[in-house]
């Protein structure tokens, strides 16, 4: 059984929590995350405050802060050791890029298809759809990216933040058959 969280920022609705809380097999405080921050790293605005709030909604599951570890994708790390794979947000095509690059994308499928949790957030939702192309309106192709095919682990494209695109998303499905997964800031879906 596959779980995945869907979020713009991070699991911090209430209905999610609960949805999060019913899927873990022990207890809160003893999981440990995996906390893959890489997108962040493609950001060019230089305040990035958002991750320090992020983080919070992690420690506000009653997850510890020692369970919690840092990971940039390239560096070596035994995934099987976490029992939650949270993939922050930043550049969508950064991240992509990264994860094409370091065949990490094998280590995330591998991930969910064990039934692990997995949570993204924003353009670690993003990826796990079946085309990024959308980002083209709203985040910075700065690796010059050419092929936008996602992780396909969901079928659809998944937009973040909708609440602040409601222009793109009208026109977006006006010229998609695709299926949309909108995430409103605060909100989530679980798969």
């Amino acid at each position: 059984m596959k779980n995945i969280f869907l979020t713009s920022c991070g699991i911090i609705n209430n209905e999610i929590k609960k949805e999060f809380y019913n899927v873990i097999t022990k207890d809160v405080k003893d999981i440990k995350v995996l906390y893959i921050t890489t997108a962040s790293d493609g950001e060019t605005d230089s305040d990035k405050t958002w991750m320090e709030e992020e983080f919070r909604t992690i420690l506000d599951l009653g997850i510890l802060k020692e369970n919690i570890t840092e990971h940039k994708i390239g560096n070596e790390i035994n995934i099987n050791e976490f029992d939650v794979m949270y993939m922050m947000g930043g550049n969508t095509f950064y991240l992509l890029n990264i994860i094409r690059k370091t065949g990490f994308d094998k280590n995330i499928k591998e991930f969910i298809n064990s039934g692990k949790i997995y949570v993204g957030s924003s353009a670690g939702s993003e990826i796990l759809g079946n085309s990024i192309d959308v980002a083209i309106g709203y985040d910075d192709n700065n690796v010059n990216m050419t092929d936008f095919t996602g992780l396909k682990i969901v079928d659809g494209l998944i937009i973040p933040h909708c609440n602040r695109k409601k222009d793109f998303i009208d026109k977006l499905k006006n010229e998609t058959n695709e299926k949309l997964y909108l995430l409103y800031d605060g909100d989530g879906i679980k798969i």
